[in-house]
């Protein structure tokens, strides 16, 4: 090897350290590369996402319904995708600031070996961190854990070999090695001057490098002072084009995994999906920069522009989320405008006629329950992705089954958002199933392990590699044709973890809903556009909806009938999941529910709202209180709640200088819920003052101190649903089954 000047002192060296070289020039040129491994660091050390469970699918990923060897390998191969898109683009971004890599044989291998400080650090640390979590909270052995380390290691490595060998393939053969070429022109030469400390860091001129070449060996990087800069610019310019190729290839690879996506195998972990994101991400920009260097910004910004002008001007860019069954095509689309809601809202037949028919349906379920004046049951459930769809499953089987059944014949009406809506639907639809005698056991375990089952992986699998920017798959249902994307991923993957049972349309239930053979289930998404929220049940609810009931009080006419906004859209037919979507379409999770009105409106979230139901079930109350008085010995409210109102280890702390500043906003969200339970405590307080019977308020909570850690996502880890399991057992919700039975 080339040797170093005999009277370099230790910080010469550190100095000349190559790979520490490339970590500061990182620093300093390349923070948008730099901020996805920053990312993924606070991922995995449980600091991004907590709330959310991201960095428990990390570390422990689940693929085919299990974690295994075979999660860990495809997390490795994600993971090695990254790295190679990390060092192409460090490789044309930084390459050109240290020219001794043109004297080099394999000058790319040499730079990624030389640029792995970061990703040998994350994976070290990522390893760490796998070991201690499936050591202590997932409780495995060492030999498996063993095995799932090996196959994280082997997919990178089994990643990076078929990358490299790509490189080597398309090298430059025969060319000559710019140190030995005698017919290379010395550039200009460099003007000296007084060299400051860190000049070796940031300067493009010709410096002394200490790298790692063949066999991990130390070596001196020779001089470049005499080389042609055209033939150092080919020599970039080559590998160039050779990395925009290899970018171009692999993701074209990933979207065509993305026509696959209906095939179980191709259902990967959701944190491949999320490195795969990341991954697009990287190697699009990469590719861009690299044809367009510093003009790169600019031109980025007049594209998304012109993408939303065409967007706005056409169906280009505009895509749309479907619910499926309902009619896109039709030659009259039902306007969305203040004359419209008002229109609708004051409309004193369908008023008078739906109260009418939802009185019918009152005076059926009061016949099933063969009591003078029975108790009403009404039910909350709140939105929080599985851990909500799961213990609403857990606290109705247990509750019902501890009731001999009584639970489930007083209870006529369910409101709520999200997974509590999607776990209540299933159970109701296992009560309908039972009544007609097609189940047995209304309370068997398999249920409620069915609920659980992910439904985040084949999600995410779509989201990375179908709809970032083509949406080329399609669905046909009911005599529609609709674009599939992650909303279509998401209900066919419930479809199958309930073994299809859901798969009706909405006006399926409402004989059932009719007859009191079932609770009527209201669903309240909100309306993007204005905030509104749109009431969808399999029967008219107008009566809800009405200007205060009747009262001179003038109405911003918050709440709209489902059916009579979209009278010529077969509004009955809308498949009922996607009716659980749409009031579960947690931000950028799932994409907005788009309606076919003129101008088209975008649902959200019902837990925007209403994330316990509240709103609706006052609503109810109001419009139905004669009835109520008159028919009933009282109301029973169970909220079935993913949080206690207030935790019981909740403290508070000093407001730092930063909270100052962040404080104003996160605020808005960090409170959000607690906001709801303050207005819906009062408003349920003026309710029980005016409306004139018993109101009773039972509430079972899953998190009841902050430790009880369950993410608030669609994928729950082993840990998570045992604790869902054990959370009906706790003192407080023995106390209020308690409660519930000395009422009933």
């Amino acid at each position: 090897m080339n040797e170093p000047p005999k009277h370099w002192n230790l910080l010469d060296y550190i100095q000349a350290f190559f790979p520490l070289q490339l970590l500061l020039a990182h620093l300093k040129y390349n923070l948008f590369a730099i901020f996805f491994w920053i990312l993924l660091f606070l991922i995995v050390n449980d600091s991004f996402g907590y709330s959310f469970g991201v960095p428990l699918l990390f570390l422990s990923p689940e693929y085919l319904g299990e974690v295994s060897s075979w999660s860990f390998f495809l997390l490795g191969i994600s993971l090695g995708g990254f790295t190679m898109g990390f060092n192409t683009y460090s490789y044309m971004k930084l390459g050109p600031n240290f020219p001794f890599l043109t004297t080099l044989a394999k000058p790319f291998l040499k730079f990624c070996i030389n640029n792995a400080l970061i990703p040998l650090g994350f994976t070290i640390f990522y390893t760490v961190q796998i070991i201690q979590f499936q050591l202590f909270q997932e409780l495995n052995s060492v030999g498996a854990i063993a095995l799932y380390i090996l196959a994280f290691f082997g997919g990178i490595a089994c990643f990076l070999t078929i990358s490299f060998a790509y490189f080597f393939r398309v090298g430059p053969k025969g060319s000559k090695d710019p140190a030995h070429d005698h017919t290379a022109k010395p550039i200009a030469s460099v003007i000296h001057k007084r060299e400051r400390w860190y000049d070796r860091f940031g300067k493009k001129e010709d410096r002394t490098s200490l790298y790692f070449g063949k066999w991990l060996k130390l070596f001196t990087s020779r001089s470049s002072k005499h080389f042609d800069q055209e033939l150092v610019e080919k020599v970039f310019a080559k590998n160039k084009i050779n990395a925009s190729i290899y970018e171009l290839l692999t993701i074209s690879m990933f979207f065509i995994l993305g026509a696959f996506n209906s095939y179980a195998v191709f259902e990967v972990p959701a944190a491949v999906s999320i490195v795969l994101l990341l991954t697009i991400f990287l190697m699009i920009f990469s590719a861009l920069h690299s044809w367009f260097r510093g003009w790169i910004y600019p031109i980025m910004i007049v594209i998304l522009y012109g993408m939303n002008y065409m967007s706005e001007r056409s169906e280009i860019f505009n895509y749309t989320n479907f619910a499926y069954g309902l009619n896109y095509e039709s030659v009259e689309i039902d306007t969305y405008s203040v004359h419209r809601i008002k229109e609708i809202a004051n409309d004193k037949t369908l008023i008078n006629e739906s109260k009418e028919n939802y009185i019918e349906t009152l005076d059926a379920w009061k016949e099933k329950t063969g009591q003078e004046k029975p108790k009403l049951i009404l039910i909350n459930t709140s939105g929080g992705g599985s851990r909500s769809a799961l213990w609403t499953m857990i606290v109705l089987q247990n509750a019902d089954e501890a009731l001999n059944g009584k639970l489930t014949q007083h209870t006529q009406l369910i409101t709520g958002a999200s997974g509590g809506m999607i776990g209540a639907a299933y159970f109701r639809e296992l009560l309908l199933r039972k009544n007609k005698g097609e189940i047995d056991n209304l309370y068997a375990k398999q249920y409620s392990h069915n609920i659980s089952k992910d439904m985040l992986n084949r999600l995410s699998f779509m989201a990375s590699t179908n709809d970032i920017f083509f949406r080329y798959q399609t669905y046909d249902y009911n005599g529609f044709s609709y674009t599939k994307d992650r909303g279509y991923a998401f209900e066919e993957q419930l479809h199958k973890n309930t073994n299809n049972v859901l798969k009706h349309n909405l006006g399926y239930y409402e004989t059932y809903e009719r007859s009191g053979t079932i609770p009527t289930m209201i669903f309240s998404p909100t309306i993007v556009n204005d905030g509104r929220r749109l009431l969808i049940s399999s029967q008219r609810t107008n009566f809800m909806t009405a200007s205060y009931h009747g009262s001179n009080m003038p109405s911003s006419n918050e709440n709209i009938d489902f059916h009579s906004l979209l009278s010529h859209q077969k509004s009955n037919e809308i498949r009922f999941s996607s009716v659980l979507r749409s009031s579960a379409t947690f931000p950028f999770v799932m994409p907005m529910v788009t309606l076919p009105t003129q101008p088209e409106i975008q649902l959200m979230d019902a837990g925007i709202r209403d994330n316990y139901g509240v709103k609706t079930m006052m609503e109810y109350l109001f419009a139905l209180k004669d009835w109520i008085r008159e028919n009933t010995s009282g109301v029973i409210v169970i909220q079935i709640r993913d949080t206690q109102k207030i935790l019981d280890d909740e403290t508070y702390k000093q407001v730092s200088f930063i909270d100052k500043i962040t404080l104003p906003f996160g605020n808005m969200y960090k409170n959000f819920p607690r906001v709801q339970d303050f207005n819906q405590e009062e408003l349920m307080g003026l309710g029980a003052q005016s409306l004139g019977f018993p109101i009773d308020l039972i509430s079972f909570n899953l998190r009841e101190r902050q430790g009880d850690r369950i993410s608030l996502s669609w994928h729950l880890t082993k840990q998570e649903k045992q604790l869902i399991n054990n959370a009906f057992k706790s003192k407080k919700n023995q106390h209020a089954l308690s409660q519930l039975k000395r009422i009933l």
